[in-house]
């Protein structure tokens, strides 16, 4: 029989750290578990997943300011469950557990959502239920304590049973850990858990009563929600053109996140622009407004339901009410979770803070829940744009960065927001944080149209031909041939099919170039004096007889040349951030 600890004994002070060494919350960090649930009656194996964070929020039960952990459970990134878990430490040192909130998310055979039920689902606060000890002060040997009360909903209890084990991991190794049994009157056979000092449980095993293993459960990450950054005004802002497919953004805390201010124009009308992206997921873009005054956030709407299936240059406009500020979020996935979003195009998502029950506010502490206008709970995690390097969490359950506000050097993109996202959680084993899996602009009016081709072909979303550029390379591919690339510029071979090549690399009137290209041939659509050949090597590039060039950068500076024999251009940072603009 299991031993209920006194809670009438304990003393609590608000705010205190819980910091037992078998146990320690830690606010903003995160401990990321993977685990294989087998079937008894199939042997059918599943992978599930899930996120254990310790959110800074707090909630009062029992008269106790307790610490919120949200717990959020994942097969192949659609989630299954969604929890709110309350824990406090006594002044003694034994971290109480005082219940949660439980959202159970349910699937047909087809993988269509159906919807939730709250099993499990308890508070301390209720009558008959009582607070338990999840983890004792220091390790002892003795009877099976109570870790949850409520009678006929939760009853979990757990025994010591070893110490001073050393345990391999996929992590790695640690020692000095314990082992308990856990177990429960209202459910068949036992867990085997095991805490290591400063981390907290690193593995667990079910077993079913005739000792065969029905899931394996291991920790494969943990890691802290953003990093404490004072000083917004040194972040970095990545080029858009220097996104690469599968590479990672490093040092996020260094890169500009998005917030609030980004997005700012109450009383306006912003055009919402698909610039590109790429990704194995459908992806939906979606828009919600934030009050300016309170931080409420109003519903949510579907921009476009499939980015996958839309249009580069696709644009939608969003009136923004007075008062108002847009944000902007991400769903991932939406071949998966079972959910028609066209139906939402108009409006309907309603982001609420599942604590309280109010209206989500951009200053909660942890993300919103998603339902719709009946208050029916939705499988939609909205991975924001208003990004976390600096511990705010706002609509991600995982506390991620899920968006970066990107630069380019195309004329006209002053004033643009341009955002790239990730959609995938960075807890996700198939997480890459290239942050180009959707790429859009925020801007005031419609983006004019060689701006848009220019920003466009950066995101990677145009087609450019014959003469393709390889990114990573810089070298031009499809059916340009390896000798007319490198030949020297005054070599006359060329000139036959120079001209269709120039064309694949004319946009308008702006010659574009890629970084270390090397040869492109005789520029036969220009009037040009003399030695009619272009060579890039590097940051230098060489012209000849020009009767005039306009060498117009990016960024909206230019300068003029003469058309002076061995006429030269330096100090290009960028060739594929330049172009060059022939009249």
């Amino acid at each position: 029989m299991a031993i209920l600890p006194n809670f009438g004994a304990a003393t609590f002070i608000p705010g205190a750290p819980i910091n037992n060494p078998y146990f320690p919350l830690i606010p903003g960090h995160v401990l990321s578990y993977s685990g294989d649930e087998i079937d008894p009656d199939t042997g059918e194996v599943t992978t599930e997943r899930n996120d254990f964070f310790t959110t800074s929020a707090t909630f009062e039960v029992r008269g106790v300011t307790t610490t919120v952990i949200r717990d959020t459970v994942y097969e192949d990134d659609v989630i299954l469950e969604d929890t709110f878990d309350w824990y406090a430490q006594d002044t003694a040192g034994n971290v109480w557990y005082f219940g949660e909130i439980v959202v159970n998310y349910e699937y047909d055979d087809d993988g269509n959502f159906i919807g939730v039920n709250h099993e499990g689902q308890w508070s301390a606060d209720d009558p008959g239920n009582q607070p338990g000890w999840a983890m004792k002060a220091s390790p002892e040997f003795g009877p099976a304590v109570y870790q949850e009360f409520a009678p006929g909903i939760a009853e979990d209890e757990s025994i010591l049973a070893e110490t001073g084990l050393s345990l391999k991991t996929p992590l790695g190794k640690f020692k000095d850990v314990i082992k308990t049994i856990d177990s429960s009157a209202l459910s068949t056979g036992v867990e085997f858990k095991f805490y290591a000092p400063g981390v907290g449980l690193i593995t667990e095993t079910a077993v079913a009563p005739d000792g065969t293993t029905t899931s394996t459960v291991d920790l494969y990450r943990q890691g802290i929600v953003g990093q404490e950054d004072p000083d917004d005004s040194d972040d970095v802002t990545p080029a858009l053109t220097k996104l690469e497919e599968g590479k990672t953004i490093e040092d996020l805390a260094d890169i500009r996140d998005l917030d609030v201010a980004d997005f700012a124009g109450t009383g306006t009308t912003k055009q919402v622009t698909v610039l590109g992206g790429s990704t194995d997921s459908a992806d939906a873009l979606g828009a919600y407004f934030i009050d300016e005054a309170t931080g409420t956030i109003s519903e949510g709407r579907i921009l476009v339901a499939d980015l996958s299936a839309a249009t580069s240059g696709t644009s939608v406009a969003v009136d923004v009410p007075d008062g108002q500020t847009l944000g902007l979020f991400l769903v991932r996935g939406t071949d998966e979770i079972g959910v028609d979003l066209d139906e939402f195009t108009d409006g309907g998502l309603q982001l609420k803070n599942l604590l309280t029950g109010a209206p989500a506010n951009v200053n909660d502490l942890f993300a919103p829940t998603v339902m719709d206008d009946a208050g029916n709970i939705l499988p939609i995690q909205p991975l924001s744009a208003l990004g976390a390097d600096d511990g705010g969490n706002l609509l991600n359950p995982a506390g991620s960065m899920q968006a970066i506000g990107l630069s380019s050097g195309a004329a006209g993109a002053s004033g643009i927001e341009i955002i790239g996202f990730e959609d995938r959680l960075n807890t996700s084993p198939e997480y890459d944080g290239d942050f180009n899996d959707a790429i859009v602009a925020v801007s005031d009016a419609p983006i004019p149209a060689e701006t848009l081709s220019q920003l466009v072909r950066e995101a990677g979303g145009g087609k450019t031909g014959n003469a393709a550029v390889n990114r990573s390379t810089g070298e031009v591919g499809g059916d340009v041939p390896d000798d007319e690339q490198t030949e020297d510029a005054g070599d006359s071979g060329a000139e036959d099919s120079a001209g269709d090549t120039l064309d694949d690399w004319v946009a308008g009137d702006t010659f574009e170039f890629a970084d270390g290209f090397h040869r492109v041939g005789r520029i036969a659509d220009f009037e040009l004096d003399g030695r009619d050949g272009l060579l890039a090597d590097g940051d230098w590039v060489d012209f000849g007889h020009l009767e005039r060039l306009s060498h117009v950068h990016l960024d909206g500076t230019d300068g003029h040349f003469d058309g002076t024999s061995d006429n030269g251009l330096k100090g290009i940072a960028s060739l594929s951030a330049d172009g060059f603009f022939f009249v």
